[in-house]
């Protein structure tokens, strides 16, 4: 399934408390939107409705039980995110 997150709410069957905690990051992140889209075991990452996943960024699904393993992931996506804005400029 695909889960999808904004500050104010989101689209996803994960608990409570992640969502929350993503919606939470995206707020202080300044990011409109995150998207985790499966690839069998993985999720790729899309962030404010880019049309590719950020590039070599995989979050394992036994991340998606441990906010604090996901917002790891979510600062690392968020740095190549940024990075590849730059080098796209």
């Amino acid at each position: 399934m695909r889960h999808v997150f904004t500050p104010w709410k989101s689209r996803s069957d994960l608990p409570a408390p992640l969502q929350e905690a993503v919606r939470t990051w995206a707020h202080e992140h300044e990011v409109g939107e995150v998207a985790l889209e499966p690839m069998g075991e993985l999720f790729a990452v899309r962030l404010n409705m880019s049309a590719d996943p950020v590039p070599g960024i995989y979050v394992p699904a036994a991340a998606l039980a441990d906010p604090e393993a996901l917002l790891e992931m979510l600062d690392a996506a968020l740095e190549v995110y940024y990075a590849e804005l730059n080098l796209n400029q």
